[in-house]
C-alpha cells in the first residue's frame, strides 16, 4: 500500500511561503555592499513603483563633507582639514544645445587642461595622448571605448587598440581585436586574498602556468585597429627569466633580470600581429599596450562587478611606475552600475569612497585629468511602461557629488541615453540587452559620440593653461 505523503506536501509549501514572507519583510543592508529585499510579490504588481525620484537641483550645501565616518563602511575617512575654495556649482554647465557637456568642478574650471593640452601638443610630446577607461560590464569587450577610440583617432590620428590584458575569457566577444591565449594564471582586484604589491591602474596580473602565450591580431572591422606602430609589454621580473615575443617581421628572446621595480620592453615598428610567450611563473605581466606613435590612444581596463571601491588600495609606487612609461592625461572612472541596488536611493558611503579613491589617483597621477562617468539609464518595463529606476538617480546624484567633492570632472552618461530616447528606445533599436542595463556593441556607437561631441566641445572651448605637458620618461 502506497503512502500518502500529500499531508507533508502541503504543510512543506505552507512553511516555505511562510520563510519567504518573513524574508521580504527585511530590507536592504548596506555594508561594503549591498543586499537585495527579496520581493514575491513583484511579478503580480501592477505600477507601485513610479519614477518619482526627479533630477536634484544641486546646491553647495549637497556636497558630502569629508570629515564624517560611516558606519556601515569599513573605508574610514581621516577629517580633511585643508581649506577649499568654493564652487559655483550653479555656473557649471551642464549642457549646450543638444551637447551632453563635461561637467568642471574644478575651482578655475581647469579640470580638463591636461588632457586639451596634451592634444593641442600632440604633435611634439613624441607619444600619443592617452586616455584611460576604468570601469565594469558596461563596458567590457570595449563596448562604448572602441567606439570612442575610432572617432577620436579619427579626429587626432593614431592607430593601436591600447591596453590588452594577456588573458580574456570571452576573447571573441571583444570585435576590436583577435586574441588568443592559454597558460595563464589572471589575479586582479576583486580577487579574494589579494596581494597588492604587484597591482598597478591595469587593476590585474598574469602569471605563467607552464608555457604560456598570448596571440594579438588586428583587426578591418574598426578602423585605425589592423597595424600598430607601437607594442610595449609591462612586467615584474620577481627573478631572471626569459621572453619571447613575436612579430609579422621579427622574433626575440629578451633575457630579463630580475627587479623589484617595473620593466617595459618596447618594441617600435609596423605591426598587424604579436605573440608574447613565457613559462616563468616569476613574471607577473601587466599586459600589452599597442599603439600609435602620436594621435590618441584609449585603454579599455575592464573588470566585471568591480564597483571602483578599492581603487584607493592601489600601490603608489606601482602606478608611479606605470606613469612614467605608459602617461595617461585622462583617467575616466565608469562605475556604479555593481553598487546601485532596488530598493536604496542613499549612497553617501559610495560618494566618500569616490572621493578617497580619485584623491589617491590623483597622488599617483598628478599631471591627469580625472573624470566620474555617470551611470548609464537603466529601466524597469512594468505593464509595458518603461520608465528609468529611481535608484539611478540617486546613484547618478551620489556620483556627481563626488566630482564635486573632488573637485573633477563629470559626464552624465544617462542624460546622454536618454537625450538618445533613453534605455526603453536602445533595447527597441537593438543596442542594448533586453535587460535594460547593458548597452551593446551596435548601442556604443550612439553613446561613444555623444562622449565624443562633449570632447569637441571642449576643444574648441579650449584656453591654453599655465601647465606642463606631462611627458613619456624616455630614459626608461
Amino acid at each position: 500500500m502506497n503512502k500518502n505523503y500529500l499531508t507533508q506536501v502541503v504543510w512543506l509549501v505552507i512553511l516555505t511561503i511562510a520563510l519567504l514572507v518573513i524574508l521580504s519583510l527585511i530590507p536592504p543592508i548596506e555594508i561594503n555592499f549591498t543586499t537585495r529585499q527579496i520581493d514575491i510579490f513583484s511579478d503580480l504588481r501592477t505600477k507601485n513603483i513610479k519614477n518619482n525620484y526627479t533630477e536634484e537641483v544641486i546646491q553647495p550645501s549637497d556636497t558630502i563633507v569629508t570629515n564624517e565616518t560611516d558606519s556601515n563602511s569599513s573605508d574610514t575617512v581621516e577629517p580633511d582639514t585643508t581649506i577649499i575654495p568654493q564652487i559655483d556649482i550653479a555656473n557649471v554647465k551642464r549642457k549646450a544645445g543638444d551637447i551632453t557637456l563635461i561637467e568642471d568642478y574644478s575651482t578655475e574650471q581647469k579640470g580638463l587642461d591636461n588632457l586639451l593640452a596634451a592634444i593641442e601638443n600632440r604633435n611634439s610630446i613624441h607619444r600619443p595622448v592617452r586616455i584611460a577607461f576604468l570601469g565594469d560590464s558596461f563596458i567590457e569587450a570595449d563596448i562604448l571605448t572602441q567606439n570612442i577610440r575610432l572617432l577620436l583617432q579619427d579626429m587626432l590620428g593614431g592607430c593601436g587598440v591600447g591596453y590588452m590584458a594577456m588573458h580574456s575569457d570571452f576573447p571573441g566577444f571583444r570585435r576590436s581585436i583577435t586574441q588568443s591565449d592559454k597558460g595563464w594564471e589572471t589575479t586582479h582586484i576583486a580577487t579574494p586574498d589579494l596581494e597588492l604589491d604587484p597591482i598597478t591602474l591595469t587593476l590585474q596580473y598574469h602569471t605563467a602556468n607552464g608555457e604560456a602565450y598570448t596571440r594579438l591580431k588586428g583587426v578591418n572591422k574598426l578602423n585605425h585597429l589592423d597595424r600598430w606602430e607601437v607594442s610595449t609589454i609591462g612586467f615584474i621580473a620577481q627573478d631572471s627569466a626569459a621572453i619571447e615575443i613575436k612579430t609579422d617581421s621579427t622574433s626575440h628572446i629578451y633575457n630579463v633580470a630580475g627587479s623589484a621595480i617595473a620593466q617595459f620592453i618596447t618594441i617600435n615598428e609596423p605591426t598587424s600581429i604579436i605573440e608574447v610567450r613565457c613559462s616563468d611563473s616569476d613574471v607577473l605581466f601587466w599586459g600589452t599596450w599597442l599603439d600609435g606613435n602620436s594621435g590618441i590612444a584609449v585603454d579599455n581596463i575592464s573588470i566585471r562587478g568591480y564597483s571602483g571601491t578599492t581603487l584607493h588600495t592601489l600601490p603608489i609606487d606601482r602606478m608611479q611606475q606605470l606613469d612614467r612609461n605608459i602617461p595617461y592625461d585622462l583617467i575616466v572612472l565608469q562605475y556604479g552600475l555593481n553598487r546601485m541596488t532596488i530598493g536604496i536611493t542613499d549612497y553617501t558611503a559610495y560618494t566618500r569612497q569616490l572621493t578617497r579613491a580619485i584623491a589617491h589617483l590623483r597622488q599617483a597621477f598628478p599631471h591627469t585629468d580625472i573624470l566620474i562617468m555617470g551611470i548609464g539609464d537603466r529601466c524597469q518595463n512594468i505593464d509595458n511602461e518603461i520608465t528609468t529606476l529611481p535608484e539611478v538617480y540617486a546613484m547618478r546624484k551620489a556620483q556627481r557629488n563626488a566630482a564635486i567633492e573632488s573637485q573633477c570632472l563629470f559626464w552624465d552618461s544617462c542624460e546622454a541615453m536618454q537625450q538618445l530616447g533613453g534605455m526603453g528606445t536602445f533595447v527597441t533599436n537593438k543596442w542594448a540587452n533586453k535587460d535594460y542595463t547593458h548597452i551593446n556593441h551596435t548601442g556604443g556607437a550612439p553613446l561613444a559620440n555623444e562622449f565624443v561631441k562633449a570632447i569637441q566641445y571642449a576643444i574648441d572651448n579650449y584656453q591654453k593653461p599655465q601647465s606642463t605637458i606631462h611627458p613619456q620618461d624616455s630614459s626608461l
